[in-house]
């Protein structure tokens, strides 16, 4: 086979990939689904978890010797992308990046990998504290003699978890330990977010926990799945982007001022312009940097190339959706057009790991550290 043919393989791959999971939201509801999760109170809905699972979703980018489908972050992207256009509130950006994405380079062998992968569990990952670095190697949260002390900040998906993976620090540095949601000594603190969704502040007290992997390698783990998770997670800005974009053309082609369809107005028609070539523009960033990252294997050119993404997917997502606010008028201000759960939904995921303005400076950065080493 030649390397076109190859090349030609994986694109159907990605497009079957694509219209797979379409078709497995849109049977589930769409956004509207979200709508009724949020109006519920928030968190996910546990049998979409096994529908997601049993469709390959999580295991989309781990290796298939351990037991994943091994198709890579590219198509990764594609689900994420498919998750956005939805907003569907499940944790899949979390599970295949954060999750899996630490397990895999740590602990392919241990249980959880399985489980994660089956749909059987979800882990939230804790690796954030608050204070002046917040980093995790200024993590005060310690992990001794099998027991966690101390808190976490800001944990995506706490609320609904079956247990967490938590980065502390131990006797050999870092650690990253595994601890039940059910754990004697763990307090979780809700806090509900503009989308509906929730942030979780953990408390630790004496909380029994496994150590699953110690020392340096816990550090570039966790860098490499941040990596990894960001990337996603523009991919998902990117789709919730589009389908703003497609709302909004509905809108304004079938909302009529002094008899005529709005769109039909040349103002009108300019910002729709424009907000498509952000679009684009977004969207091919986001490709060819999830392209570009599968083959990559620099830990410093990885985290770079995810940066890229997040930063120009924020900068389309925020542009569009508040741009989509003002072009349906006063009623998209109202909870009644879904225009708003977009809107609401990008502001939250454009602040996880770092919005446009953190990734940018990120971004050049590391282009003038490798300026200056050349």
């Amino acid at each position: 086979m030649t390397q076109t043919d190859m090349l030609s393989s994986d694109q159907e791959d990605l497009r079957l990939l694509r219209e797979s999971a379409r078709t497995l939201f849109e049977r589930a509801g769409g956004s509207g689904r979200a709508r009724k999760l949020r109006d519920a109170g928030g968190g996910w809905d546990s049998d979409m978890i096994g529908e997601l699972a049993g469709a390959g979703v999580f295991g989309v980018t781990v290796p298939e010797a351990n037991g994943g489908l091994g198709m890579g972050l590219a198509a990764g992207g594609v689900i994420a992308e498919e998750v956005g256009r939805v907003i569907a509130p499940e944790p899949v950006v979390l599970t295949i990046g954060l999750s899996l994405g630490l397990l895999r380079r740590l602990r392919p062998d241990h249980p959880k990998m399985e489980q994660l992968i089956n749909g059987e569990t979800t882990l939230a990952v804790a690796w954030q504290e608050r204070g002046p670095g917040g980093a995790p190697a200024d993590a005060t949260c310690r992990y001794v003699d099998g027991k966690l002390t101390g808190s976490k900040a800001w944990v995506v998906g706490a609320a609904g978890s079956h247990g967490f993976l938590v980065v502390a620090g131990g006797h050999n540095g870092l650690a990253l330990v595994l601890t039940e949601a059910t754990a004697d000594g763990l307090s979780v603190d809700k806090r509900v977010q503009a989308d509906g969704s929730s942030l979780g502040e953990l408390s630790f007290s004496g909380t029994p926990a496994e150590q699953l992997a110690e020392g340096s390698a816990v550090q570039d783990a966790l860098a490499e799945a941040i990596s990894d998770a960001t990337a996603l997670a523009a991919a998902e800005l990117v789709g919730l982007s589009d389908r703003a974009f497609e709302i909004t053309l509905d809108y304004i082609k079938a909302r009529e001022q002094f008899d005529k369809p709005i769109g039909s107005f040349q103002v009108i028609q300019h910002r729709a312009v424009d907000l498509n070539v952000m679009l684009e523009v977004a969207q091919a960033c986001v490709l060819e940097v999830l392209a570009q990252m599968d083959c990559e294997t620099v830990p410093k050119i990885r985290a770079r190339l995810a940066s890229r993404a997040k930063a120009r997917a924020v900068t389309a997502a925020k542009k569009i959706t508040r741009d989509a606010i003002q072009l349906h008028g006063a009623v998209g201000y109202t909870d009644e057009f879904d225009i708003g759960l977009y809107l609401n939904r990008a502001l939250v995921l454009s602040a996880w790991l770092g919005d446009d303005v953190y990734h940018r400076r990120i971004w050049l950065d590391a282009r003038e550290e490798e300026g200056a080493a050349q």
